[in-house]
């Protein structure tokens, strides 16, 4: 069988606390330089230095994880990065205390059950390569590491010749077209984290303080769960005509957001050859009813946070359904740079290809389990018994919503529902426009959580084709 490199963690506590898992390729070599750069680990480096410039060359490797579960979560205080505040105190001669500048950060730990290793790091090797000389100098690098993670994430490392397969016990996470944004090391990777270092060390000078001390040469790679269902989407970016200022709308206009886009894709993708009907696929007219939920959605993002966000729509997805083959996400994509979106046949705005960013991953979570939305779901009949609320009859309306957007109820373990808003930024849910033949139904905000994580986008209701019954992942 073909060999291949591979480096293993296991974590000396059964836990993990980053935020990402498994941890990405860029921050087990941060781990291994940092491991080998420590106190007398320093005299390997010429011979570790060696096997990680190999590593820096290579193609995303495929990662085995071990399944995790979510520990109770809580909070810590923390410096909040304002000692260029105390640094301005301390050079002007006054007394200030660090202490002082504390935030609360919520901790989310992950406990590992699974025996040891808990996470590898898998490099095909080419027939002409040397195996045995690159672990003879990632060996030492392996043998280095302490932690992978925060700092109380204390590990230990190895490496070696495996062969390829043999991946049952572990999920397995590649590469992929979407999925959770991992950084993956490239050509000077190496380089700039000790230019980070020296950036880091000096960073705090009588001026105040260098907050450039974070390293930017490496490259952004989606990782998708092998086996895990995913739908295509692309993301774009709402721009003025010229291209040169942010372009935005407010919450309650995600329908017309919506609108324009599908009107936009309907010229976009016409005379194209994706594998799917035009009429049916784009504007929802399918000559088989049982087909109708087989058709884009176009998803205006409402700018969220988990503490702050204005709820203006600057961003938008247009997602395939679950069943979907990614041509259509595909052209719009090459197809839509600076492509203009009309309102009744005057331009509004231009959209522009976007990539991951802090909003956008509220929305496109990989793996998440508590989803909730964002603009609110329309259920598809009525849930009161005489002129009162039903709460059975909601939940099955509910269940129902999520089951025809492809979300069958055993996914589901708890749901809620509110007119309220469930993040900063949104609305009530009455005051959402739908279009007019569903001003009559009820519409709540709901919270979800599903037995297993799931990947983003989720929508639900029968407004999700147009931007109502968006969900962002908790």
């Amino acid at each position: 069988m073909p060999r291949a490199l591979c480096i293993s963690a296991t974590f000396l506590t059964g836990c993990y606390h980053g935020e990402e898992w498994p941890p990405s390729p860029g921050r087990l070599v941060q781990a291994l330089v940092a491991g080998a750069k420590t106190g007398g680990n320093r005299t390997l480096w010429p011979e570790v230095e060696k096997g990680l410039r190999w590593l820096e060359q290579q193609p995303p490797p495929t990662i085995l994880a071990r399944p995790v579960n979510e520990l109770k979560r809580y909070r810590i205080a923390v410096p909040n990065n304002d000692f260029d505040v105390i640094a301005r105190e301390w050079a002007a001669g006054r007394a200030a205390d660090p202490a002082r500048i504390r935030t609360m950060k919520e901790v989310a730990p992950k406990g590992i059950e699974a025996p040891a290793p808990h996470v590898r790091y898998i490099w095909p090797l080419n027939n002409d390569e040397d195996g045995e000389s690159i672990v003879r100098f990632l060996m030492p690098a392996a043998y280095c590491l302490y932690s992978l993670g925060w700092g109380i994430d204390m590990a230990y490392a190895d490496s070696g010749l495996i062969s390829e397969g043999g991946a049952e016990g572990w999920e397995e996470w590649i590469p992929s077209v979407h999925g959770e944004q991992k950084i993956v090391p490239v050509p000077g990777f190496l380089d700039d984290l000790q230019a980070t270092y020296e950036r880091f060390i000096a960073r705090a000078t009588g001026k105040g303080v260098d907050t450039d001390t974070r390293p930017s040469a490496y490259r952004l790679q989606p990782y998708g769960k092998r086996g895990t269902v995913l739908a295509p989407w692309v993301a774009f970016a709402l721009r003025s005509l010229d291209g040169e200022e942010i372009y935005s709308q407010p919450w309650r206009n995600a329908m017309e957001v919506a609108a324009w886009m599908r009107h936009a894709a309907g010229e976009s993708l016409a005379g194209e050859n994706f594998g799917e009907d035009l009429n049916a696929f784009v504007f929802g007219h399918p000559n088989d009813p049982v087909d109708a939920s087989h058709r884009l959605s176009f998803v205006p993002l409402p700018t969220i946070h988990s503490k702050h966000g204005d709820g203006r729509i600057r961003r938008a997805l247009v997602t395939e359904p679950l069943t979907g083959i990614g041509r259509a996400t595909a052209l719009l994509e090459t197809k839509w740079e600076n492509k203009r979106l009309k309102e009744n046949g005057r331009d509004v705005c231009t959209l522009e290809p976007l990539g991951p960013d802090g909003v956008t991953s509220f929305y496109t979570r990989p793996s998440a389990r508590e989803w909730c939305s964002v603009t609110p779901v329309i259920l598809h009949g009525h849930n009161t018994v005489r002129g009162v609320v039903s709460v059975p009859k909601t939940e099955r309306l509910l269940l129902r919503a999520f089951e025809m957007a492809g979300r069958m109820p055993d996914q589901l373990e708890s749901l809620a529902f509110q007119a309220a808003p469930l993040w900063a930024g949104s609305e009530s849910a009455v005051r959402i426009r739908v279009p007019k033949h569903l001003d009559g139904y009820p519409r709540y905000h709901v919270a979800v959580r599903f037995r297993e994580p799931v990947s983003g986008p989720v929508l639900a209701g029968i407004g999700r084709h147009y931007g109502i019954g968006v969900f962002a992942a908790k």
